[in-house]
């Protein structure tokens, strides 16, 4: 089985990357739901989230820990090099992978597409994942990326947090 990834990693074009995401958040509410459309909280949600800027080849991106305190001292890494958001917006940062697995006649196409986005202490984080089987097409990552959100959307979180350091 064979597996590509693709990270949208680079700006393209000059970055505004004047919003800042680091601190810690906590979470006031989180919904999910498999297919998209069917969201119900999610408890399993960690209570606080601690945001912090990294770099990669030069390019700055924002990751993520899930923690079980406001300290930020018992914490989980979440959103890394693959869960990060690199890509600066008006209102926060997104991040997208694409991946084929397969090849062939068995060949899955996926696009992860995360928004981080703050109106002053608030937060919203947003993930959706579009997936379809993709047998006779090019099993690539190029091929998920293209057909990113037109493919049908299989799993959907929101986390809305608000910031507390």
């Amino acid at each position: 089985m064979r597996v590509v990834f693709l990270l949208g990693v680079l700006c393209v074009q000059a970055c505004n990357d004047d919003v800042d995401l680091t601190g810690v958040y906590e979470v006031t509410a989180s919904v999910g739901g498999q297919p998209c459309g069917n969201d119900m909280p999610v408890v399993s949600t960690p209570p606080f989230l601690k945001f912090y800027k990294q770099d990669i080849l030069g390019q700055d991106f924002f990751a993520y820990d899930g923690c079980t305190d406001a300290t930020a001292n018992e914490c989980q890494n979440i959103g890394g090099l693959f869960g990060g958001f690199y890509e600066p917006t008006d209102t926060g940062w997104y991040g997208y992978t694409s991946f084929a697995v397969g090849g062939g006649s068995d060949c899955t196409l996926g696009y992860q597409y995360q928004s981080a986005d703050r109106s002053g202490d608030d937060m919203v984080l947003d993930s959706a994942t579009y997936s379809e089987d993709a047998s006779g097409a090019a099993c690539e990552s190029d091929e998920a990326k293209r057909r990113g959100k037109s493919m049908p959307c299989v799993q959907h979180t929101r986390i809305d947090a608000t910031k507390i350091d």
